[in-house]
């Protein structure tokens, strides 16, 4: 089986890049004959002819469509499409335009990560509903990581691209009152710029606090240090398609702190596998809560492990959208 798989970025470190590598170097362990184009790459890539192809795998609706039309691209091949976070939290929540609801129309099969992305897209037409199929995102460890350093002083990761709907700076309040119990605090965001006046805001904020630090881009291949010096991982997104940076600090035993919003909470369950805020007195309980209570932290960590061995293989990823490309090339 040939399959053609576009996505916006594959060498840029951003989320969607991880995602593909992951779901390509699976599908190539199974035997998947798998060509990749990233759509809004800088660097020429080359698109093989369809006609070779059996089924094409779309990532992200909305921005597929937009290069697809710049650049006098038609879909000949059977298709499946995978929405993300930005697909559906931000690019569909406007009224659907005619484009974009032919493009998931004709398509053979519609993949989301969580349940919740499923009801969303089940609500832009309810005639899709039978061929929407949730398929989580897996944790791909490349590395191994050793247990956090010390517990006595936070030193706190956020991976994340510098985007509004990332609110990177959403924890600073609190940060800057457990400054005060922890004057060893550190506090460390990883993440392409993307966004100049977050990255302005960034800036300005980091260069007041000298226990805040913006590390800039950092690739997938090399986070081993970052997570290794880590022993809390926080998400403050405001909406998430499903957060990889959640998954991968569970898995290698880092306790986690998300915010409160539908796809963490199909990730997370408060107090069991990890730690969900939505005010800041939540967010610095939570750290209290890690810092001094090393019981009920260590239960926390292995809870999040198991959670992520038993939920998030990229074996059983990668077979079930092989399962997806025979049903759709019959």
């Amino acid at each position: 089986m040939r399959i053609l798989y576009f996505t916006p970025y594959f060498n840029q470190p951003r989320g969607n890049s991880t995602t593909s590598k992951r779901i390509v170097h699976f599908l190539q362990n199974y035997g998947i004959h798998t060509s990749v184009f990233p759509y809004l790459e800088k660097e020429p890539w080359f698109l093989p002819s369809t006609e070779t192809i059996d089924v094409i795998h779309i990532l992200h609706a909305t921005r597929f469509l937009s290069w697809a039309q710049e650049n006098h691209f038609s879909l000949e091949r059977p298709y499946i499409v995978t929405m993300g976070g930005t697909d559906i939290n931000v690019d569909l929540q406007a009224p659907l335009a005619n484009d974009v609801s032919e493009l998931l129309q004709q398509a053979a099969k519609i993949t989301v990560f969580t349940p919740d992305a499923k009801q969303k897209v089940i609500r832009l037409n309810s005639d899709w509903a039978n061929k929407i199929h949730v398929i989580p995102q897996s944790a791909w460890l490349p590395w191994n990581i050793g247990e956090p350093e010390q517990f006595e002083q936070p030193n706190i990761l956020l991976p994340a691209g510098l985007r509004p709907i990332k609110d990177v700076l959403h924890t600073l309040p609190a940060l800057d009152d457990l400054y005060e119990s922890y004057p060893n605090l550190q506090f460390k965001i990883v993440g392409a710029n993307l966004h100049a006046d977050v990255y302005d805001e960034v800036n300005k904020a980091s260069h007041t606090r000298p226990w805040f630090t913006y590390a800039g881009v950092v690739p997938f291949e090399v986070m081993t240090h970052w997570y290794q010096e880590a022993n809390i991982v926080v998400n403050s997104s405001v909406s998430e398609g499903q957060s990889l940076a959640v998954m991968e600090a569970l898995a290698i035993g880092r306790p986690v702190i998300a915010r409160k919003n539908a796809a963490n909470e199909e990730l997370i369950q408060h107090n069991e596998t990890g730690w969900l805020y939505r005010s800041m007195e939540q967010f610095k309980e939570a750290v209290f809560s890690i810092m001094n209570d090393s019981f009920h932290r260590g239960q926390v960590i292995q809870a999040g492990k198991q959670w992520v061995g038993a939920h998030a293989s990229p074996h059983n990823e990668a077979r079930q959208y092989i399962e997806l490309y025979k049903r759709a090339g019959n």
